[in-house]
């Protein structure tokens, strides 16, 4: 029996070393993808850890004097204290969600960019006035019976409600809306002063004639398509 004991103690020794050799085998090859996104991982942790350390001896060094303890200069320097350390922490988790996703990331990214971007070339009045007289002169040089009358129509309109001074534009950040109101902005009337008699949220898609989106305005880029070409 003793001797049994022996064997089994030693046979169960023997699988447990191959069990853990099956392991290291298995953690010392990985693969080369795997390999690059711990060592990613690493230096990123490495790199929050440094940015930590330099951050709490900037702020052990940074010691309040005597006289000014307790006053308002001490708490607005601790206000900023705590909004840097709560913005550095924010940037760090960014940092971390980043690198465990980094598809996420570059979906978030690419919409931020995309957005900051579509605000950067929003179009303003003056751009839609330099727009209109561009193309007004184009129509200019086409013979009157060679102009395709849905863009002359539509230049028309616009140049009416320019002179009427009744065209807005509504800057929604990343695109604008031209639209046309029912009073002069001069008018001083009750009907154009009135909130009743007003254009509405309801009927507000009524007035709309175009949608300005990348320093242009589409509606009129597509009216302007076959301007010399008339079908009739």
């Amino acid at each position: 029996m003793i001797y049994r004991s022996h064997r089994y103690i030693s046979q169960s020794a023997t699988a447990d070393e191959e069990k853990a050799k099956q392991r290291n085998s298995r953690t010392r090859y990985l693969s080369p993808r795997r390999f690059r996104h711990n060592t990613n991982k690493s230096q990123s942790e490495m790199r929050l850890i440094r940015i930590t350390a330099l951050r709490q001896r900037l702020a052990d060094k940074l010691v309040m004097p005597e006289r000014l303890k307790d006053t308002f200069v001490e708490k607005w320097i601790k206000y900023w204290n705590g909004l840097m350390r709560d913005y550095s922490e924010v940037a760090v988790g960014v940092v971390r969600e980043s690198y465990a996703r980094p598809k996420k990331a570059l979906f978030y990214g690419t919409g931020l960019v995309l957005l900051y971007k579509s605000a950067v070339n929003n179009p303003s009045e003056d751009c839609f006035m330099t727009l209109l007289r561009r193309d007004t002169n184009r129509m200019i040089t086409v013979a009157k019976d060679q102009q395709n009358p849905v863009a002359a129509e539509y230049l028309l309109t616009l140049e009416q409600a320019v002179n009427q001074k009744k065209l807005r534009l509504l800057s929604l950040g990343i695109c604008t809306l031209l639209w046309v109101d029912l009073y002069d902005e001069d008018d001083c009337t009750y009907p154009a002063i009135c909130e009743y008699t007003k254009v509405g949220l309801l009927n507000f898609h009524e007035r709309v004639i175009d949608v300005g989106f990348w320093n242009e305005f589409w509606r009129l880029r597509w009216k302007m398509r076959n301007f010399d070409v008339n079908y009739l």
